[in-house]
């Protein structure tokens, strides 16, 4: 994933990763070094890059570096969750 891949979105840092039993990936976009209200928080894509959607709340946080949706069936600890 480059940072050009989704048009119209600036992928920054890329600090947290969850895939999807769907084979879609949430990532977020960590807005640190001068980056922060730039771009979405978190982002969710299909296996062939196109955004799903995107969240960003940028007047009540600056960055978000990890994510895990609790409703996803699996363990991660036991490695039934790709994170």
């Amino acid at each position: 994933m480059g940072a050009s891949d989704l048009p119209g979105i600036s992928l920054k840092f890329m600090t947290g990763l969850q895939r999807l039993p769907n084979g879609n990936t949430i990532m977020t976009n960590w807005l640190g070094h001068n980056q922060f209200g730039q771009a979405p928080h978190i982002i969710e894509i299909t296996p062939d890059k196109k955004v799903v959607w995107t969240f960003a709340d940028h007047a009540t946080m600056r960055t978000v570096s990890s994510i895990q949706l609790l409703d996803v069936p699996g363990d991660a600890t036991r490695g039934e969750i790709w994170h």
